[in-house]
């Protein structure tokens, strides 16, 4: 009886899903950045998330701007799953669309912060192009491990 009960912990403890959310980049939008033009200078980037444990509403989704250390743009998530499935830790998957308002010139050479070399991004830099980063993390403070965009055209 010992070893049936020890089996049964031990199948419960691997079918747990992971309580770190993770994101996946499904697009952006506009394919043309102008930062001196204030109607051309915000990005939307779409989000496919999951959550393993369904707290990731109250959470924040961090933009990290891959040209300038700790240029980071923190949007608040709002509620996503119903109380109940946070208390039950219930599973979640979705989509966010997040915008980072006025992207904007840095004064600087370009460069590829090395937290986005971390998450993916090449090293080199494009001229006139930026790419950005979005890690998610959720009301409990777990974080995902990060979701990359391809280079986003900046007009010279």
């Amino acid at each position: 009886m010992r070893r049936a009960a020890l089996l049964l912990v031990l199948l419960a403890g691997c079918s747990s899903e992971s309580a770190v959310p993770t994101a996946t980049i499904l697009e952006t939008a506009p394919a043309l950045l102008d930062p001196d033009d204030d109607a051309a200078d915000d990005l939307t980037i779409v989000v496919r998330y999951h959550d393993g444990d369904g707290d990731l509403g109250g959470g924040v989704a961090e933009v990290i701007d891959c040209r300038v250390e700790n240029l980071v743009t923190t949007l608040a998530l709002p509620p996503i799953a119903s109380d109940e499935a946070v208390a039950e830790g219930a599973p979640i998957d979705g989509e966010l669309e997040l915008l980072v308002a006025d992207v904007g010139r840095v004064p600087a050479e370009p460069v590829v912060t090395p937290e986005c070399v971390r998450l993916g991004v090449p090293e080199t830099p494009i001229a006139d192009a930026v790419s950005f980063c979005v890690v998610l993390v959720d009301a409990a403070g777990h974080r995902g491990p990060g979701a990359c965009t391809s280079p986003v055209a900046l007009r010279p």
